[in-house]
C-alpha cells in the first residue's frame, strides 16, 4: 500500500527550521486557506499570519507562522516563514505584554506611529494567543 504522507520543511531568517512527514497540510495564503496532500498541483502563495496544522498518524499539530511564502513542488513543500512557533514555544505573558503595546500604539493616534507595524504586531499576538488557548 502507498504512503499517504509527504515530507515539508519551514525555515526562517533567523536561522530555525522545523520538518516533519504528513497526510494533510492546512494554512492560510492572501488567496484564502489552503490544504495540501501528497501530490498537489505545484504552486507558491503569499501566506498570512496564521496557525498552520498539519495531520501525522491521525494526530493534529499546530503551529503560529509569521507570514511568508509556500513553495509546493512535485515531491517537496517548502515554507519560508518570516517567523514560527510551536504552542510550547510560546511565553504567554511575553505575548500579553506585545498584545497590550501594540493595542496602545494603535490608540494613541500619536503622528509618529508606524500604524501598520502597530497592526502587524497585534495581529500576530493574537495568532499566538489563539495557538496556546
Amino acid at each position: 500500500m502507498a504512503s499517504n504522507t509527504f515530507e515539508f520543511k519551514i525555515v526562517s531568517p533567523d536561522g530555525k527550521n522545523y520538518s516533519d512527514s504528513c497526510e494533510i497540510l492546512n494554512l492560510t495564503l492572501k488567496d484564502g486557506a489552503i490544504g495540501i496532500l501528497k501530490g498537489h498541483t505545484p504552486i507558491i502563495g503569499i501566506i498570512e499570519i496564521c496557525i498552520m496544522d498539519y495531520v501525522k498518524q491521525g494526530k493534529r499539530i499546530c503551529l503560529t507562522i509569521n507570514g511568508g511564502v509556500l513553495n509546493v513542488k512535485k515531491d517537496e513543500v517548502l515554507i519560508l516563514a518570516d517567523s514560527f512557533e510551536t504552542k510550547d514555544q510560546i511565553d504567554k505573558d511575553r505575548v500579553l505584554k506585545a498584545k497590550a503595546r501594540a493595542e496602545e500604539r494603535i490608540k494613541s493616534h500619536d503622528a509618529n506611529t508606524d500604524l501598520k507595524r502597530a497592526e502587524v504586531a497585534l495581529k500576530k499576538a493574537i495568532n499566538r494567543l489563539t495557538l496556546i488557548n
